[in-house]
């Protein structure tokens, strides 16, 4: 057990400083973590009972808002198992959009990866593609349900899905907390909702 601790110490360490990033640029709002909320972070999938735990949800400061789950990787260096764990999340996505517009219609989520360090660097410019959703599906056809997929989703899933690779300095550009909420109370982005 005193092995898993570092690894989710630097799990928490990584969700704080990615929420406290993506607050910062005052249209994101992640109120709720993993850690601290469970019910509210995880999404259902297609397959019988099947569901996934995000790292962070909220909500993207549009006009309406527009729901958001984030998956953190605090990973610093290549290797590791982050390019099979995106395949994953890029399934998790497609099946979460789909069985939201099957339960309830178009919830409109977007989901959000925030890593650290780059994967996959030769197949960047695709990795949030349609037919990388379809690969995706390919290798993780359990979240399926065993449904067919929908072709007409697969572009809608990729144009609401965020990569970004936040550098450790970029944390010192942040706002701080009081900075923060002057900006915020300016710009009203919260009101307008």
């Amino acid at each position: 057990m005193a092995a898993a601790e570092p690894i989710q110490q630097d799990g928490f360490e990584g969700v704080s400083r990615a929420k406290r990033w993506l607050e910062s640029s005052t249209w994101i709002e992640l109120p709720f973590d993993a850690y601290n909320n469970a019910p509210i972070c995880t999404v259902k999938r297609l397959d019988q009972g099947g569901q996934k735990l995000f790292d962070l949800f909220g909500q993207i400061l549009r006009t309406p808002a527009t729901p958001l789950y984030v998956e953190v990787k605090n990973y610093h260096s290549v290797g590791g198992k982050q390019a099979a764990e995106y395949w994953e999340f890029l399934a998790n996505a497609y099946s979460a959009t789909a069985k939201f517009m099957e339960d309830m219609g178009d919830a409109r989520s977007e989901f959000m990866w925030v890593t650290w360090h780059p994967f996959d660097q030769t197949n960047w410019v695709e990795l949030t593609k349609p037919s990388r959703i379809s690969e995706a599906l390919a290798k993780h056809p359990e979240v399926l349900g065993k449904k067919p997929i929908d072709q007409d989703l697969l572009p809608i899933v990729s144009q609401r899905l965020w990569l970004l690779v936040l550098h450790a300095r970029q944390y010192e550009l942040t706002l701080t907390p009081q900075e923060l909420s002057i900006v915020e109370s300016k710009l009203n982005r919260k009101g307008r909702l």
